[in-house]
């Protein structure tokens, strides 16, 4: 309860006191498919150029997972992003992306680690089809005795490096970098909370920082 206390009042302090903060809102959902390999992942994604207001992107993305390995799983999946530019006017668009991934996963001691590789095939209005690589190293550790369980406490890493796929020579193979840390609180055995803050790099662009907030949640479909 104490963490879930600090993650709220961390949340108002920075809202308040970094309005040059960009703010995500996200939610990551898994629905496990009886007691089969299959699984549904299900995500919302809420972006905005400021903590609040100033609409910068909503992503929803879903895709079917199957569990090869207690420590390999595979997804096929879908997503749909819909963009506005900063200020006024927004000018919107709608992205289609299909994409597929695969997640290795470890532990060293007690903590976890996740490997992610993802191939993407992007469909932007009125621009030319291109397709992305995206590589993804993550690390959850444990900050008291509960561990990963209910009112478990601990510290989530990542960074990841994204590469444009194209024939057009004047889009540059690097498309953008995001490093991450953040807060996790287990609310339940399946339902957590994220609060972090990540530093993302866009081409030759200045960095661009990010507050955001997480919910993780599993179920199952019986």
């Amino acid at each position: 309860m104490r963490a879930l206390i600090l993650l709220i009042t961390l949340t108002i302090c920075i809202s308040t006191q970094a309005q040059s903060l960009n703010g995500w809102l996200m939610y990551f959902g898994n629905t496990q498919i009886k007691e089969s390999k299959f699984s549904i992942h299900h995500e919302l994604q809420l972006r905005d150029y400021k903590i609040i207001g100033d609409h910068n992107q909503t992503l929803i993305r879903v895709g079917g997972q199957y569990q090869f390995k207690p420590y390999f799983q595979a997804t096929l999946g879908y997503g749909f992003i819909h963009t506005e530019l900063e200020g006024t006017p927004n000018n919107p668009f709608a992205e289609h992306r299909i994409y597929q991934e695969g997640v290795f996963s470890h532990g060293i001691l007690s903590s976890r680690l996740r490997h992610r590789i993802r191939l993407e095939e992007r469909f932007i209005e009125n621009q030319d089809f291109r397709g992305r690589f995206r590589y993804c190293l993550f690390a959850d550790i444990p900050l008291n005795a509960k561990q990963f369980d209910k009112n478990g406490v601990y510290l989530a890493l990542y960074d990841e490096i994204f590469l444009n796929i194209s024939d057009d020579t004047s889009i540059k193979t690097f498309d953008r970098n995001r490093a991450y840390a953040g807060l996790g609180y287990k609310l339940k055995q399946n339902l957590g909370l994220q609060l972090g803050y990540m530093r993302q790099h866009v081409g030759s662009n200045s960095g661009t920082n990010h507050l955001m907030l997480s919910m993780h949640q599993k179920m199952n479909w019986k």
